[in-house]
This record gives structure tokens, C-alpha cells and sequence, in this order.
């Protein structure tokens, strides 16, 4: 475990370990407060380099064939009214390192009020973005993989600071305000800019080290040839923000705003650098029956890196993101459909390093349950993205990968 894990995770484990008469030993350790899943799956189809092994590929796999997944546990004890916690190991073969942290915070909740519900959380966690991962340690309970937007923000938009919310009704409606500051985000961005969007489902440890694919001699006289999503480099926060609404129908719309407060300048000793990246969310569900679930959120935003020349900064990059998932419950199987469009755009050096991609996909997935604790989920998925920089590779610069895993996935 990293010095930074052993950090955040400690102070969960002294606060188990204090008396507590008013809380039940079975809040801290019990069935109800552990959870997990184990993960095996058979894959097959035409598919580029992973990312994951250094190329430019979409998916976490390379090749066909029969691997075990991943595995998680998730520990949520509950000390008393007010506090609580979150604690998530992941084990991932196709990461480095394959075992790690996930998330580690306090979870706090003040007595209810007339201003209205207040809540916080304190630790390292996924900013409140996805609507998609609401399985076991951040995982997609109906599919394997997530949106190319989600699955960025598993990758690099883990953040490490103080969040707090505040929910009040109005009338047969609900407003949630909420905030945040943070750190050990400053490297968000690289991936992006340099390997592109993927789409899988690929978490970013509080360790986690990604490779990143053949980078131009323009870049690669900057970037290493890793990089580490959880760092802090410049000591400044960053911030966001989000604001949620919840009428009085089966429908909910939130926008979120993320800022990590990068300076841009920052570097190490192994040659990490702070980037600036800053993105506004939108997004929406409705559910028009108890069996029927539609939902869309779409990304806009920035990321920059190094210093300011006659040319423009080193690495200054547009990105975009959107999709729409409909899901439809049939006894205890689920039927998901997603479709998937993105892009960057690289604004300065493209004649040395041009970072562009514009692409979609389309994601098809049925998860049936075998048993109380065993699904089986079956998805297909046709990636076709155009990215420049692929010549790097010797590969054509339009790739399209078509893939069908089928996984076995235990659950407690």
C-alpha cells in the first residue's frame, strides 16, 4: 500500500476501533457493511494494441481469449448517526499495480434541519459525474464497460479533498447543491490528450501508473512514457461544483463543473507535469416505468500543459464527449443499449504532434441472472475512431474495433 493510501485509510481505522455504545458492533463488520465481486471473462474479436499494453487501442483487452477480469471488496461501516465510511480495494490484472486502493473517505451527516439536509465526504473519491457506475466499488452493475465519458473519469478525474452537499425540498421537488476542493488530481488530462477516449471499465487506483501509447519526438521530450493519475505537484486545489434537480416526475438533470487549478508548470523529479483541465457536465435520466430507464450526459472541456510559446502552449487540447443509454429490465435480466460520440482537438504543434480524435461506438449488453449471487453479462461493442497520431504506430490513422465479452461475475 502507498504512503498516500496508508494516509486515507487510517484515519477510518482508528475511528472503528473507538468505543462507540451507540452504534452496533454489526454497523462496522457484518455482511451488511462488506461487499464484493469477482470477475472472469471470454473475449473475442478484431481489436487494435490496448491501451493498456501501450497502444492506441479502445478496450482493455489485446487479444482473444479467457482472463479473470478483476476482483473488489467494499467496506461502508456505519460508527454512528453522523459517521460513516468507504473503503474499496480493487484487484486488476491489466493495471499497474494489479491490487489497490479504490476509495477511502468518511462519510458525515449532520442532523436533519429546516435549511435542509447536509452531508460530506473527506478522503479520496470519484467526483459525483457518473450515472452510470452504481455497482460495488464504482463498478457498472448491468454492463462491462462504461461510457467513453465515465470511463475517463474512472481513469483520471479521482480526486482527494473535502466535498459537501446540501439537499432541500421545495414543495414536491428537490434542489442538492454541491461542492468541493481538492488535490492529487494535477496530472488529469495526459491520458486524454495523448492515448485519446476508451471505453471500459478500467478504475484508477490511488497508486495506479497507466502507460501511454508511441508519443511524437515533440512530446516525448516532455512526457514520460507513463502517467500517474493521483499526484500532487503544484500545492494548489482545485474545485467543483454541481447542482441537481429533481421535479416532482421520474426524472432527474444535474450540471457539474470541475476545475483541478492545475498551474500548468509543475514538474518532478520522473517528469510528471501539472496540467490544467476544467470540463462542464450535463446530465439527465428519466424513468418512464418501473421496467424502462433512459439516460444522457454529455462533456465539454480543456486541458493544457507547459509553457507558453511564440506557438501556442505546449499541449492545448478541446475535448468532447456524449452518449445515451436506454435500459430495460425483463424480469431479472437487463437489456442496455448505448451509443457513444467523442472528440479532441488539438489546438498548437499539430504539424509535430497532432493530438486530434473524433469517433463513436455503439455498446449492446444483457445481463442475466444465473443465481442470488452470480450473473452472466454478454456485450458487444463496435469502437471507430480517426486519431492522426496512430502513424506513430505504424497503423492507419481510421481503426474500427468490433469485440463480444462475455463475463461471469460473482457477488456478495
Amino acid at each position: 500500500m502507498s504512503k498516500s493510501a496508508l494516509v486515507l485509510v487510517m484515519p477510518i481505522i482508528l475511528a472503528s476501533a473507538l468505543p462507540n455504545p451507540a452504534c452496533a458492533q454489526s454497523g462496522i463488520l457484518s455482511p451488511d457493511t462488506v461487499h464484493g465481486l469477482a470477475e472472469a471473462e471470454v473475449s473475442a474479436g478484431r481489436t487494435e494494441r490496448s491501451w493498456l499494453d501501450g497502444g492506441f487501442g479502445k478496450t482493455a483487452a489485446s487479444r482473444d481469449g479467457v482472463a479473470f477480469n478483476q476482483a473488489a471488496i467494499e467496506w461502508r461501516p456505519s460508527f454512528n448517526f453522523a459517521v460513516g465510511a468507504v473503503v474499496s480495494a480493487l484487484y486488476q490484472p491489466k493495471v499497474s499495480p494489479s491490487l489497490d486502493i479504490g476509495e477511502a473517505y468518511l462519510k458525515l451527516k449532520a442532523p436533519p434541519m429546516a435549511l435542509g439536509r447536509i452531508s460530506a465526504r473527506v478522503g479520496a473519491f470519484y467526483p459525483p459525474v457518473s450515472l452510470e457506475h452504481e455497482g460495488v466499488a464504482w463498478t457498472t452493475p448491468d454492463m462491462l464497460s462504461g461510457s467513453a465519458l465515465n470511463t475517463w473519469v474512472g481513469e483520471e478525474v479521482k480526486v482527494t479533498g473535502v466535498e459537501a452537499s446540501l439537499a432541500r425540498a421545495f414543495g414536491s421537488q428537490e434542489i442538492r447543491a454541491t461542492a468541493a476542493v481538492f488535490g492529487w488530481g494535477d496530472t488529469a488530462g495526459a491520458l486524454l490528450t495523448f492515448r485519446g477516449w476508451a471505453i471500459d471499465g478500467v478504475r484508477a487506483g490511488l497508486g495506479a501508473k497507466f502507460p501511454l501509447p508511441p508519443l511524437s519526438a515533440f512530446a516525448a521530450d516532455f512526457q514520460p512514457a507513463v502517467t500517474l493519475p493521483v499526484l500532487e505537484l503544484d500545492h494548489r486545489g482545485g474545485y467543483y461544483l454541481q447542482l441537481e434537480w429533481r421535479p416532482p416526475a421520474p426524472v432527474s438533470v444535474d450540471v457539474f463543473h470541475y476545475d483541478n487549478g492545475g498551474d500548468r508548470t509543475a514538474e518532478d523529479a520522473n517528469n510528471q507535469w501539472a496540467w490544467r483541465t476544467t470540463f462542464t457536465e450535463i446530465g439527465a435520466r428519466w424513468e418512464p416505468s418501473e421496467t424502462l430507464r433512459l439516460q444522457a450526459q454529455a462533456m465539454t472541456g480543456n486541458t493544457q500543459m507547459g509553457y507558453v510559446t511564440a506557438g501556442g502552449r505546449w499541449f492545448d487540447v478541446d475535448f468532447r464527449s456524449a452518449y445515451l443509454l436506454a435500459r430495460r429490465q425483463v424480469g431479472e435480466d437487463a437489456l442496455s443499449l448505448r451509443l457513444d460520440g467523442f472528440k479532441t482537438v488539438d489546438r498548437t504543434f499539430v504539424d509535430v504532434d497532432n493530438n486530434s480524435e473524433t469517433g463513436w461506438a455503439a455498446t449492446a449488453a444483457w445481463r442475466h441472472r444465473l443465481g442470488p449471487h452470480v450473473d452472466l453479462i454478454a456485450e458487444a461493442k463496435r469502437i471507430d475512431s480517426t486519431r492522426p497520431a496512430r502513424v506513430l504506430a505504424g497503423q492507419a490513422p481510421r481503426q474500427a474495433e468490433s469485440r463480444l465479452e462475455t463475463a461471469v461475475r460473482l457477488s456478495f
